[in-house]
């Protein structure tokens, strides 16, 4: 997302994990938002998605402690409701060494901006994911305050999400 001019770029996020499978699977668990549940911390998809990524999909997202509660209980409303829509992917092929790229439009109401997942292909059994987001809060709080924050909070989410992510591909196998 290019900021209007004037605008401050929003602050880029970015963790990586070697995850201990082909850079076609990594991309298939990372860039199909209806995986994400498996793996990504105390969040949901809500609605459905009938395919994997596709320019154009659109998804909402909803994450915090009562993500997977019910959302009429007091702990199932403590959460962050993330609309998306699909701008880019390029799937990889570790043998052509082309890295897989998806990347999302993040259209509010809380969080704006942009993310994606690259997953760099390394050799037939490893590939290197990364999770970056350049997401800020839409308001009413200025930005020189809540930047910092969210880049915290997204670090700390991203690098848990990516671990869980890597046992849940290194337990494929078994």
């Amino acid at each position: 997302m290019t900021p209007a001019p004037g605008a401050r770029r929003p602050r880029r996020v970015e963790v990586a994990r070697v995850v201990p499978v082909e850079a076609s699977v990594a991309f298939a668990w990372v860039a199909d938002l209806r995986t994400h549940p498996r793996w990504i911390v105390a969040t949901r998809l809500e609605g459905s998605a009938a395919r994997g990524p596709e320019v154009g999909d659109r998804c909402t997202m909803a994450s915090g402690p009562g993500a997977r509660r019910d959302p009429r209980s007091a702990l199932g409303r403590l959460v962050v409701t993330d609309r998306m829509v699909v701008e880019q992917v390029e799937r990889p092929s570790t043998a052509a060494a082309r890295v897989g790229r998806t990347r999302l439009r993040k259209l509010g109401p809380v969080l704006l901006g942009d993310a994606g997942f690259d997953v760099v292909p390394m050799d037939a059994g490893r590939s290197r994911v990364v999770w970056w987001e350049e997401a800020y809060l839409a308001g009413p709080l200025p930005r020189a305050v809540t930047d910092p924050l969210v880049a915290l909070a997204l670090g700390a989410f991203m690098r848990v999400s990516l671990s869980r992510l890597s046992r849940r591909l290194a337990g494929r196998g078994r």
